[in-house]
């Protein structure tokens, strides 16, 4: 620990609580884009962008807000982005045509993107090194169950009221984690520097730390693609149910979750590092055998193998993020923001990809996780011979 800070109780579960806004916000309303696209008379594609949307919005908020808490406080911005992210939401449930829901969820990311960018910002001003992983992973571990419940809440809402309540749903959530923001102690820096985005262009000057980001951006890729297809996967192609949905999905958290903290043990005797390797292997491995396999129509192993290309992203993210922020203590939000954004776009631009090459088969959606993964193993490979 670098400096003694009062923290209140449940400290990780609040920033955990925190981070949830993302999955929450992109998982929930995954059921309801059948009924979203006939209320708005348009295709599910459609519907499909709004993830996109969501992600650069996201992004962007990252990008601004990530060097304003660095300078002016971490509690001011989060508070302020969630304040953006409670009206858009509501606004989001006044929408009468795609274009304007289109707008407000892009102001819904912002928010979000004010807030959560924060999040591992805090943890690097108070730990560092293998403790710094570690608390990573618990966040991580914890804020899984939020993509895991989603799905269901999500089904459940649209099951017996309208699409619109999914977002009051979220717009409650974030009403409710207000309260517990207040208890975080502030921990920023305060960095007065002469430009305030002047950082950026320092973190990009760094050749190593240009391809970690890269490389930490197309493993998540693999993540979004999946998760934008995912209705299309289990329900389109494998016919499966609304109510069965919402489980199949959240076993890919679950495994998440697990291998998060299989991740907290593996730290005990390997460096972070070696563990992105790790992870950033196995998916290769798995994405490759889904697309092997494809002419196997087989469900169960579609299922397991996606379990785990989703999975080890437990010990990806916490280990990459860690190996960022490591060297930029005192910009830890600029760093964290730059991470986000990058990853965001590279998700995004990925993610439009799969809605091109959409062909109703699932060779388009395994070939491009299996290239994501591919991009991601070769950029982390040149990392480690230029670290």
């Amino acid at each position: 620990m670098n400096k003694t800070y009062i923290l209140p109780s449940g400290f990780v579960f609040i920033l955990a609580m925190l981070t949830s806004i993302s999955p929450l916000a992109i998982d929930t309303y995954l059921p309801s884009f059948l009924e979203m696209s006939k209320y708005f008379d348009v295709s599910i594609s459609s519907i499909e962008l709004t993830l996109s949307i969501y992600l650069l919005g996201f992004g962007l908020g990252q990008l601004i807000g990530g060097p304003l808490s660095d300078r002016y406080g971490r509690k001011t911005f989060i508070i302020f982005g969630i304040f953006i992210y409670i009206i858009c939401s509501y606004l989001i449930t006044l929408s009468t045509s795609i274009e304007e829901f289109f707008i407000y969820r892009f102001l819904q990311a912002i928010g979000g993107g004010f807030a959560v960018v924060n999040t591992n910002a805090i943890v690097r001003d108070i730990y560092h090194g293998n403790k710094g992983a570690k608390v990573f992973s618990t966040i991580s571990m914890i804020m899984m169950i939020a993509p895991m419940i989603a799905p269901a809440i999500g089904a459940f809402i649209v099951e017996y009221y309208t699409w619109q309540k999914v977002f009051i749903f979220l717009m409650f959530y974030a009403l409710v984690l207000s309260y517990f923001i207040f208890k975080l102690p502030e921990t920023s820096p305060k960095v007065k520097s002469k430009n305030l985005y002047e950082n950026y262009i320092e973190i990009l000057k760094n050749k190593k730390v240009r391809f970690l980001i890269f490389a930490n951006g197309f493993a998540f890729s693999g993540m979004f693609i999946f998760i934008a297809k995912s209705s299309f996967i289990y329900m389109d192609y494998f016919h499966i149910d609304t109510k069965t949905f919402p489980v199949l999905f959240g076993l890919n958290v679950f495994t998440l979750i697990l291998f998060s903290r299989l991740n907290i043990y593996l730290l005990k005797n390997n460096s972070t590092l070696n563990l992105f390797k790790l992870g950033i292997k196995t998916q290769v491995v798995c994405a490759m055998i889904l697309l092997l396999t494809i002419n196997l129509h087989s469900l169960y192993l579609s299922v397991i193998l996606t379990m785990f290309y989703i999975g080890v992203l437990g010990i990806i993210f916490a280990n990459a993020i860690s190996l960022l922020l490591e060297d930029y203590k005192h910009i830890s939000a600029t760093a964290n923001a730059l991470n986000g954004v990058l990853g965001f776009v590279v998700a995004s631009m990925v993610g439009s990809l799969a809605s091109f090459f959409h062909n109703d088969t699932l060779v388009p959606i395994y070939a491009l996780m299996l290239f994501t993964s591919i991009m991601s193993f070769t950029l982390l490979s040149i990392y480690s011979l230029k670290k």
